[in-house]
């Protein structure tokens, strides 16, 4: 007993230190970049793991190339997770919506769900990532429930098979604007709450160089995060630092790294009242990598 009432007692200093310090013990926001070219994982190791390090990353989604060894991967997993970097398996294509290639998407699947046995703990994938985008398909303006129907199916398949190790997280990839798209057997329910639902977590292509006021970032996305609230997922907001041909607005390749920074910061506070962000994604360290400092 004597023991027990000694153990509380420092627990109670502990959790008081805590409390005065301002420490907490909630989990750190995400913040995330993709990583499309496979190869930069040999090539350039160090660089993306200095750089992801500097700018506070900690989870890559990282493209998948069936073609590299295991090792490449093995290597590289295991320095991210010494830098406490997380590492998803990402994939997709537009095509990928559509069930003709659903397999593309299960041997995917599959590779990582193998791979992941093999693998010691701290070199193992820590999710899925999809980004599939079907609606930049010709017959997304020609058959649109058709290609919604098989991309849902297609959604159900590979989480359904995700789900075989509890452990693999399972994401996508979603525009803000999809919400205006509902289901073709339920004209009530808009896709993006239905993938919303179907997902551990999603991140929002949401498009903007503002985050408040009209045309913002948190003007497109209220009604997801209302969504993933109500249902209890998790949302990541992000952003684009490429050049854009469709406005300005769009990127923040004209603003640069410090301004994107200020914005991102602002973006956090403003999003911190929803239980659903969890963080922000930056697309993609190819290009933010080589953005101005401005």
């Amino acid at each position: 007993m004597q023991y027990t009432s000694r153990s509380f007692s420092i627990l109670a200093l502990v959790t008081l230190f805590l409390f005065l310090t301002g420490f907490s013990t909630e989990s750190k926001p995400i913040k995330a970049t993709w990583i499309w070219h496979t190869n930069l994982i040999t090539s350039e190791p160090d660089q993306i793991l200095s750089f992801s390090k500097e700018q506070g990353v900690n989870l890559l989604y990282l493209q998948m190339d069936l073609s590299q060894k295991p090792e490449s991967y093995r290597t590289f997993i295991r320095k991210a997770s010494e830098a406490g970097i997380k590492v998803h398996a990402l994939g997709g294509s537009p095509q990928w919506g559509l069930e003709a290639h659903r397999s593309r998407i299960i041997a995917l699947i599959d590779w990582v769900l193998a791979y992941n046995q093999t693998a010691a703990d701290e070199e193992k994938f820590s999710g899925i990532h999809l980004d599939i985008e079907p609606y930049l398909l010709p017959q997304w303006k020609t058959d649109q429930a058709s290609v919604v129907s098989q991309w849902k199916a297609n959604v159900e398949a590979y989480t359904s098979r995700a789900q075989t190790d509890p452990a693999l997280e399972i994401g996508c990839d979603i525009p803000f604007w999809l919400d205006k798209v509902f289901l073709p057997d339920d004209s009530t329910t808009a896709l993006s709450k239905w993938l919303i639902d179907k997902h551990d977590h999603v991140t929002i292509m949401s498009y903007r160089d503002r985050v408040e006021g009209s045309n913002s970032i948190t003007a497109l996305v209220t009604e997801e995060i209302a969504w993933a609230d109500e249902l209890g997922k998790s949302i990541l907001l992000a952003v684009e630092t490429k050049e854009s041909h469709e406005g300005n607005h769009l990127s923040f390749y004209e603003e640069g790294k410090t301004y994107m920074n200020h914005m991102l910061a602002r973006l956090t506070e403003l999003m911190s009242v929803h239980p659903s962000f969890k963080g922000i994604a930056i697309h993609s360290y190819e290009h933010w990598v080589a953005l101005k400092n401005e």
